[in-house]
């Protein structure tokens, strides 16, 4: 929490504090004047007692309206976090940094349906086994295709169309 929320956190409790004292205090000395039979001293602690009274119920509503508060902001945090977590994910990724080499790869994905086997992939483009492997490790580091290994055969995936 910052400072400033802890420093009013302690504002907050001193007030609260301040007002009991003072309620307690009214109240001891209105029920000490009780037996005194001057009316003028059983009103004025009457008067002091009422004051305390007002002031206790004055410091319980700036507590819950700072309560309140507080709570409003972190929902409107709660809410702002969840619309970032629902945003919906799109399957297209804009990506400027494609080589004429990864372009290739990623129409002759495109045109297969999304999925190849790296031979095959390596006879369609032309590419030797070397620059295939390479250039598909760039296109995994960009999380636009991925490779699964079955037995001696790699398979390839498109997994986020791209943007032309």
């Amino acid at each position: 929490m910052s400072r400033f929320g802890t420093r009013s956190n302690q504002i907050d409790v001193a007030l609260v504090v301040v007002a009991i004292v003072i309620l307690l205090a009214s109240a001891w000395v209105w029920l000490a004047a009780l037996p005194i039979p001057r009316e003028t001293i059983f009103l004025a602690t009457t008067i002091a007692l009422i004051i305390s009274v007002i002031l206790v119920i004055n410091v319980a509503v700036l507590v819950v309206l700072r309560l309140q508060r507080r709570v409003a902001h972190l929902e409107e945090m709660m809410q702002s976090d969840q619309e970032l977590e629902s945003a919906p994910t799109t399957e297209t990724a804009v990506v400027v940094t494609l080589s004429n080499t990864e372009r290739r790869i990623i129409n002759q994905l495109e045109a297969a349906g999304g999925t190849m086997t790296q031979n095959e992939l390596r006879r369609v483009t032309n590419l030797s086994k070397s620059t295939l492997s390479v250039n598909l490790s760039g296109l995994e580091r960009k999380s636009l295709i991925s490779r699964d290994t079955i037995g001696r055969t790699k398979t390839v995936y498109l997994i986020r169309k791209v943007e032309r």
